[in-house]
């Protein structure tokens, strides 16, 4: 069913070997042996990419070490390989693809692995190998990815368990393994170090299927609360800044607010500071809550491939060691219900600041409203000031100009005594009216024409309300699947 998309992502997949980016973890476990740790039942360190075929065989400098009171040598519990995720577009892998085949048919990985391990979302699964006759569980595989978010971890694994020999051999992909700073350039403790010590201290557990699977979990939910340590100072952060908010550890600040929020409503890079902020928190909570509910059904997951071994398989897990990944497990699902509520409460508060903030742009708005109507006022009194001075100088420019024209004559009067009948109104003065007045009657009409159009254009643009065409897309658009090229 995967080996369509298997090989496609052999295609599409960079396969690039790189130094220092491959790390393998040998334990051997002994029959009635102590559970001491030392370098007779342990050893770590770096592979190169050619040596990835001696250290699957044991060969070379990988060769299993003898514990000097016995003469047989310790039978292998784990072999797990750790390789970098040293490119996001499409995913890279810090080993060649020969490498990565040769890996795949050693450890006898399902189809499914590569599909999984470059997937984005959380993803689980568990095959169950039984023996010819289908009674009897001889080995399982188990592939998960851990939900995409850096601050977590973006780790893939994926494990073969012989239930005959107790052997896990296990592949991990992902960022930050080896690398000692996140995509944000901060530093942060790389995965191997931790998992490492993890498999260290826990060599009575190094024969139960379930180590690997548990250690990735509580690796995951250690990054998921020291996210939880930084966001919950931005938050308190955020709801100083804001200052509406007295309780908690902001019970004893002053009544007075922050004079920045005080000038909030006219203060944009307060503002723009404060928004990008919370939203950048919130939006990290967001996720977090949403890993953790996928860290609570992976648990859940865990606790169902526990049943089915216990169920199917003849080799019974001593007792002590079944106790002690049960209780594992209890814990690790107490840490996932508490920093998950504890993620929740965060959500919550969040979007009350949030709304505080909404508040806050509104009440810029009405300020701003408040000073166009201002503006407005004042330009309004200012037009009437100039209408009502036109209005009243406007009789007296009109008769002086009337009367200033060449149209009449007032010196007619003094000359009429030397020219006998001279007039003070010229005859032609009815030419003036013949102009003027149909001159302004036309521009008159003109003005009541464009004016009724400008207000029937007005009305069918911003008032009349317009029916809203929706393009519906057809089935093809709407369910094709997008194929994805990251992980």
């Amino acid at each position: 069913m995967f080996a369509t998309e298997r090989e496609e992502l052999l295609e599409s997949c960079f396969w690039i070997p790189r130094d220092r980016k491959l790390g393998y973890v040998d334990t051997w476990s002994c029959d009635g042996a102590d559970t001491s740790v030392d370098s007779t039942n342990y050893r770590q360190g770096y592979l190169q990419d050619g040596e990835v075929d001696d250290w699957l065989h044991q060969k070379g400098r990988f060769v299993a070490p003898t514990r000097t009171h016995r003469e047989a040598q310790a039978a292998r519990s784990i072999r797990l390989l750790m390789c970098e995720r040293v490119g996001w577009k499409p995913v890279a892998f810090a080993m060649s693809e020969p490498s990565f085949l040769l890996i795949e048919t050693e450890f006898g990985l399902p189809p499914e692995t590569l599909p999984i391990i470059c997937d984005i979302k959380g993803r689980e699964s568990c095959r169950l190998k039984f023996d010819s006759n289908n009674k009897n569980l001889e080995s399982i595989a188990i592939t998960i990815k851990l939900p995409q978010m850096f601050q977590l971890g973006n780790l893939g694994l994926a494990l073969t368990h012989n239930l005959q020999t107790g052997t896990t051999s296990a592949l991990i992909h992902g960022e930050n393994i080896f690398s000692g700073r996140i995509v944000t350039n901060e530093p942060s403790t790389p995965h191997a170090e931790r998992l490492q010590d993890m498999i260290r201290y826990s060599a009575s557990l190094w024969t139960h299927p379930l180590l690997i699977p548990a250690i990735i979990l509580k690796e995951h939910l250690y990054r998921a609360e020291c996210l939880r340590q930084k966001l919950y100072p931005q938050l308190t952060m955020i709801e100083r800044d804001l200052g509406v908010t007295r309780s908690a550890g902001l019970v004893t600040l002053e009544e007075d607010f922050n004079p920045e929020i005080r000038h909030l409503v006219r203060n944009d890079d307060t503002r723009l500071r404060i928004t990008t902020l919370l939203n950048t928190t919130a939006a990290d909570t967001v996720i977090m809550v949403r890993v953790l509910k996928w860290d609570h059904r992976y648990l859940k997951f865990l606790r169902r491939v526990s049943v089915d071994i216990s169920q199917f398989s003849s080799t019974k897990i001593p007792l002590g060691v079944e106790k002690e990944v049960q209780g594992l497990l209890n814990f690790l699902e107490a840490d996932i219900v508490s920093t998950g509520d504890f993620g929740e409460m965060m959500k919550t508060r969040l979007d009350m600041q949030l709304n505080v903030l909404y508040n806050f742009v509104a009440q810029s708005g009405n300020d701003l409203n408040s000073k166009i109507a201002a503006t407005a006022g004042l330009d309004s009194a200012a037009m009437k000031t100039l209408a009502f001075l036109t209005a009243v100088f406007l009789p007296p420019t009109f008769v002086a100009t009337l009367f200033s024209m060449s149209m009449f004559n007032w010196q007619a009067t003094s000359d009429s005594s030397m020219e006998g009948d001279a007039r003070v109104v010229t005859p032609s003065f009815w030419i003036y009216w013949v102009v003027s007045i149909p001159l302004t009657l036309v521009t008159m009409l003109v003005w009541r024409v464009w004016w009724h159009r400008q207000k029937s254009f007005y009305a069918g643009e911003y008032l009349t309300p317009k029916p809203q065409h929706i393009s519906v897309p057809t089935n093809t658009e709407l369910y094709s699947v997008r194929r994805w090229g990251t992980g």
